[in-house]
């Protein structure tokens, strides 16, 4: 980046190239932001604030852009951050969790690292809530369950063929996916697509213009947003983000609805920034838009699983929790496959993009899907939200990390600790948005 001093009798100083470390608060862009695809991200003419300069380590932006110093304004230190109002007590906050990270090997790095991180928001999670809030819930009582199905359980593919609902698609979502696979769409027939949902096109327009994107002029319009996001970017965050409305008609007592949304949008936001926090350059050749919905579906096996197998699933809730161990083990000795498993495989139904439909599949995998790049975000994005109890799907363990995934995704405890701390403010921003109906 270029910084230009204040104008002069002489004239404006001539421009030298700074980075993007040395920016301050009250520079002004002298040239567009743009991201690595050409998507505009912050336009000429916008005062720098500490939350944007954040943001622009995130993004995976083109590097060679021009600020000057505005006019008028200093770039002197800036007050420090306001310590707590007391001191959190680290101690008791580890040894609360200690029972939630039982499955996980806090002697590797990447592990560790997500228990540091976690350290700090379960402290104030004990503060606020009481001494009790992070504690495992207790057996499950017989008599609270369903009777014990006395048959076999359906294969995955015989319990999506037997759902209308997931076989029927509405017609938004059938258009948006052909407007996703055909390579020849055009930004006007992706944003008429989109528009035929009003309540879809209004969760976009909130999604662009949050923090997410921090774009600091308001978007208002799906064409607008489909110009400054990308067609297939914006295409793919609307094929996401349709599938919510698709499970409003669960059985209650087996998951709280909130709770599971809570978890796959911090899931989703997370492996976005975790993309532009690696250290080995794979995570940047990911769009943010594909792995925001790939966290945001990593566990939609679960929910059908919750609508069309209820009994079987409720005995698979209570053998985790009387056995101690995780969700998707039990899922396995009750049910012979995991929700990863038939996740995957709905993805496929719905023909949803490849990769997208391997990073479900694959983000409880083994060393091959942990070598790959996107199932190893998610998997780590995964173990992170768990990490940090946003939310839950069920688990009430915090999933352990795969060091293949660690070393596949390139990050050190540093740039990890960076990452979360921008994704947890985008994500308790999209929560609020996207589930203020259910609050």
């Amino acid at each position: 980046m270029a910084l230009q001093t204040s104008p002069t009798d002489a004239g404006p100083a001539p421009a030298r190239r700074i980075s993007l470390a040395a920016l301050e608060p009250g520079m002004v862009l002298e040239e567009d932001v743009v991201r690595d695809d050409g998507a505009l991200l912050v336009p000429r003419g916008t005062v720098l604030t500490e939350r944007l300069i954040s943001l622009l380590h995130a993004w995976p932006v083109r590097h060679q852009t021009t600020c000057v110093l505005a006019q008028g304004q200093g770039t002197g230190p800036q007050p420090p951050c306001q310590p707590e109002a007391e001191s959190l007590d680290l101690t008791a906050a580890a040894a609360a969790l200690e029972p939630r990270f039982v499955h996980c090997d806090l002697e590797e790095l990447g592990q560790a690292a997500l228990f540091a991180q976690s350290l700090p928001r379960a402290a104030r999670l004990l503060r606020a809530r009481g001494p009790h809030c992070l504690d495992l819930p207790g057996p499950v009582a017989p008599e609270a369950l369903p009777p014990a199905p006395t048959s076999p359980p359906p294969g995955p593919m015989a319990i999506i063929e037997a759902d209308p609902k997931l076989t029927s698609l509405p017609d938004v979502f059938v258009r948006i996916s052909e407007a996703l696979n055909d390579p020849n769409s055009t930004a006007k027939e992706a944003a008429e697509a989109i528009g035929k949902d009003t309540s879809l096109s209004a969760k976009l327009l909130q999604l662009v213009n949050s923090a997410f994107y921090g774009f600091p002029v308001k978007v208002d319009t799906l064409s607008r947003a489909v110009t400054i996001v990308g067609s297939r970017q914006l295409t793919t965050l609307a094929l996401g983000i349709s599938v919510i409305g698709l499970f409003k008609d669960l059985p209650e007592g087996l998951v709280n609805m909130r709770d599971f949304w809570k978890h796959s949008i911090g899931c989703g936001v997370i492996a976005s920034n975790l993309a532009q926090a690696g250290t080995n350059g794979t995570g940047g050749t990911v769009e943010v838009e594909r792995l925001f919905v790939a966290g945001l579906l990593h566990d939609v096996g679960r929910l059908v699983l919750y609508r069309n197998l209820p009994r079987h699933t409720a005995h698979v809730l209570a053998m985790a929790r009387d056995e101690g161990i995780l969700l998707r083990q039990a899922e396995r000795a009750m049910l012979g496959f995991d929700h990863a498993t038939l996740g995957g495989m709905l993805l496929r139904r719905w023909r949803f993009p490849e990769n997208l439909e391997q990073a479900v599949r694959g983000h409880h995998g083994g060393q091959v899907a942990m070598g790959r790049t996107l199932p190893a975000m998610i998997h780590l994005a995964d173990a992170a939200a768990g990490s940090l109890c946003i939310g839950s799907s069920g688990e009430v363990y915090a999933p352990p990390l795969s060091p293949a995934a660690w070393t596949t995704v390139g990050l050190t405890p540093e740039a990890l600790a960076q990452a979360l701390a921008v994704a947890e403010g985008q994500a308790a921003e999209i929560i609020t948005l996207f589930l203020a109906e259910e609050a």
